[in-house]
């Protein structure tokens, strides 16, 4: 999970510095635009994701889930270190923002087979019937790494520092990475793939059967329910506060680090939970609070009340991403898991969590900061995702009778 960590810090880095970077890499022309910019620098990182989900799925699939892990985080590595060093758009010009976007889809590549890789080997490692707490310890990690990126922004955007003091962070990530592929190494193959790896060919399991339709399309709102939720207090609350309300930078940093450390606590409390109550009525749950506590929490944001409008959409969003592993790679043949939740999750990521700063940062500003729009998206994320899931996964199967029920 240390490894797990790291990888995320090299992630983030660059997220909580989007709004940092993007007035480096471009030059500015108007608030409206230049909000839709900088999210597209944040997003494009997903848009690469599902790319990355299948390359590094299969490589989990056919060679292993350790070997996979090793390679993505020193792929990881590599453009976190060359974006700390690029030359700027007042230096090069055009090349810069090019450079740019190329090191933020490699990064997006890496990341789209660390999360669900990750996860899957956790999880066979240690069991399905303690796959909830294990996922949401393993979010755990991933929300530490994210709060030592936001360490960094805090430190970078105080006052006296350098000019070229953000680029610090994004070199020490990057030799933070060759550590995490140092500790890799140790790290013992999942016996779930040892075992069948002796007995059957990964290549015998084809993506796009419609056998594995049903797994798909569960795995894809999965991601795309748990990725919108989640980067409501992460991403748009610091939107809101400092390019609607105009509030300084260092205060909506302190509304992000609440965010992660409250998530951080609620995945670990609810991941606990799921293995009691169910993963599928942990994440329904998720979608209903999310639905109940829309009109309170976006009147408390309204009012300018940040502490309890982070705590409001934490709750949901943790409830639905301490399942997101189960969830999306239950039942699925161990030698196609890699490719199948790599790829599906990663898409419903990409299409809906990676354009979430970008939608509602639009629709914030053609409604003149009025957040209807954003809470009728929120509305209609919850009710759509909730619907599919419940429909799409049925544990008819006891985890007593799972192809892999206990390992450790």
């Amino acid at each position: 999970m240390c490894g797990n960590m790291l990888e995320y810090f090299d992630f983030f880095i660059f997220a909580h510095f989007t709004f940092l970077l993007a007035p480096k890499f471009y030059p500015p022309i108007n608030p409206l635009f230049d909000s839709i910019v900088a999210g597209f620098f944040f997003a494009i990182g997903f848009l690469a994701r599902p790319i990355g989900g299948y390359f590094f799925g299969r490589l989990a699939d056919y060679s292993g889930r350790r070997r996979s892990l090793m390679f993505s985080v020193l792929g990881m590595a590599i453009p976190t270190l060359c974006i700390g060093l690029l030359p700027t758009y007042i230096e090069v010009g055009i090349v810069a923002p090019i450079a740019l976007i190329i090191c933020r889809i490699i990064q997006g590549l890496c990341m789209g087979g660390e999360f669900t890789n990750g996860g899957v080997l956790l999880i066979e490692s240690y069991g399905w019937k303690r796959a909830g707490t294990v996922a949401g310890f393993y979010n755990f990690s991933s929300g530490m790494g994210s709060l030592l990126a936001i360490a960094c922004v805090a430190v970078v955007s105080s006052p006296g520092m350098p000019e070229w003091s953000w680029r610090v962070p994004f070199i020490i990530a990057s030799f933070l990475g060759v550590v995490a592929y140092y500790l890799r190494s140790y790290v013992s193959e999942s016996p779930v793939f040892e075992r069948e790896a002796q007995i059957n060919q990964a290549g015998d399991l084809k993506l796009l059967s419609s056998k594995y339709r049903r797994y798909f399309i569960r795995a894809f709102f999965t991601g795309a329910v748990a990725g919108v939720f989640i980067w409501i207090p992460l991403s748009f609350t610091s939107f809101y506060m400092t390019k609607i309300l105009f509030i300084p930078l260092h205060t909506a940093v302190k509304m992000t680090v609440l965010a992660v450390i409250m998530h951080s606590l609620f995945t670990c409390i609810f991941g606990w939970l799921s293995d009691r109550v169910g993963w599928k009525k942990m994440m329904l749950a998720g979608c209903v609070t999310q639905m109940i506590l829309l009109y309170p929490a976006f009147t408390l944001l309204y009012d300018q009340q940040f502490v309890m409008f982070q705590l409001l959409m934490v709750i949901p969003a943790a409830m639905a991403y301490s399942v997101v592993h189960p969830l999306s790679s239950f039942q699925v043949p161990a030698l196609l898991r890699g490719r199948l939740s790599g790829f599906s999750f990663s898409a419903g990521m990409c299409i809906f969590a990676g354009l979430t700063p970008v939608i509602t940062g639009t629709l914030t500003q053609l409604m003149n900061g009025s957040l209807l729009g954003v809470a009728g998206y929120l509305l209609a994320i919850s009710v759509v995702g909730g619907l599919v899931i419940y429909r799409l996964f049925q544990e008819k199967t006891t985890l007593e009778k799972v192809e892999f029920r206990m390992v450790a």
